[in-house]
């Protein structure tokens, strides 16, 4: 295990994603750990396979240990004792563009991001503790809310409830977008030396602005995905974003570790206006950010095509006060009333991003005068 990576950073982590995984296969909101919750054999199973691919256990034989416990505090001591023998953290993408796919993050690159990171951040002044406001399984939130304080030594704290504790200078605030989209309109007044972090998705043009206004102290925006890790940087939306420390260009879309031979590519089309900074120029695929989640409006097509009572459809992206989601338009197999029921029912179970906000039905999707598809 990481030097800075201790029992109680294992516990929080391990908190973070037994939650996730719970609600998903329940159908029902996050428990509450401060009253364990009940879990039955095919649960327990469940999450002993998640845990077991995300710290890697199977490299040290200790995963079937996991079935032998019953308290949360006993999976993160086993935790604990086993990830310094094992070689990094499994992050899954949210499979809000497809499949979720497994990407295995080594301790050393962990690391390096870790150092990067901290060094941009301490360019700016003091780092004295961080405030973690996001789910710390995923790899932004253990990045930013468990290595980053770990390897510069300072304290981080949980947000648990809805709200913010109370800040003091040079505490550096950790969340996604639509939080920080919230915190633009609710909250007017921020102690000095008080930093943000944001990351996941582009921020609403006018949050950073209104933010500032009100007193953050700096507000950084980190480009990257779970497929890549952090990526780069920049302070103001209008400003290009500035590699960090352990990546270098290799060409116009692809990059490479410091000291590493792969290649890795870029999720984006970009504009490189030097070796160490560029601007983005749109996704490679049809990807769209929805409140911070990456969705894919073809993947929710196809999830909508899946229903019996839909003969085909498109999915587009719309906005309305600066805020995006989606919408659809549908071809019913039967009637409107059957399908609006079923749609209704299902998507119901979608994580939030994913779900239309609204539904347009009709007898053919709408095409413009050479037969291709156009908005509604």
């Amino acid at each position: 295990m990481p030097q800075w990576l201790n029992e109680a950073d294992c516990k929080a982590v391990l908190q973070s994603l037994l939650s996730a995984e719970l609600a998903a296969y329940r159908g029902s909101p996050a428990p509450d750990w401060q009253s364990p919750p009940a879990i039955d054999s095919l649960e327990r199973l469940h999450l002993a396979a998640c845990v077991n691919e995300f710290f890697c256990l199977h490299e040290t034989g200790v995963e079937d240990r996991l079935l032998m416990t019953q308290h949360v505090d006993d999976w993160a001591s086993l935790v604990a004792q086993a990830v310094s023998d094992t070689s990094g953290l499994t992050f899954r993408t949210s499979g809000s563009t497809g499949a979720p796919s497994a990407h295995l993050h080594r301790w050393d690159a962990i690391e390096a991001e870790a150092h990067a990171l901290a060094q941009r951040l301490v360019s700016q002044g003091t780092l004295n503790r961080v405030i973690r406001w996001l789910p710390l399984h995923h790899l932004y939130g253990f990045m930013l809310g468990v290595a980053l304080p770990g390897v510069v030594g300072v304290p981080r704290i949980s947000v648990d409830a809805n709200a913010l504790p109370s800040l003091s200078p040079g505490d550096l605030v950790v969340t996604v977008p639509p939080r920080w989209d919230y915190l633009a309109v609710s909250r007017r007044a921020w102690p000095d030396a008080v930093v943000g972090v944001s990351s996941t998705a582009p921020l609403a043009a006018e949050t950073p602005e209104t933010l500032l206004q009100n007193g953050l102290s700096e507000l950084l925006d980190i480009y990257g995905s779970t497929e890549t890790g952090g990526v780069a940087t920049r302070w103001y939306p209008e400003d290009a974003y500035q590699l960090l420390a352990h990546w270098q260009r290799l060409d116009a879309n692809h990059i490479q570790r410091l000291g590493g031979q792969t290649a890795t590519p870029l999720l984006d089309h970009t504009r490189w206006l030097d070796d160490n900074t560029f601007t983005l120029q749109g996704r490679h695929d049809d990807v769209v950010a929805i409140g911070g989640v990456n969705v894919s409006p073809g993947h929710v097509a196809g999830r909508l095509r899946g229903l019996a009572s839909v003969a085909d459809c498109a999915v587009r992206a719309t906005e309305s006060s600066g805020r995006r989601r989606l919408k659809a338009f549908v071809v019913p197999v039967e009637d409107e009333k059957h399908a609006a029921s079923e749609i209704a029912q299902a998507i119901s179970q979608w994580p939030a991003a994913e779900r239309p906000v609204a539904v347009t039905y009709g007898d053919v999707l709408p095409t413009n005068a050479m037969g291709k598809p156009r908005d509604w």
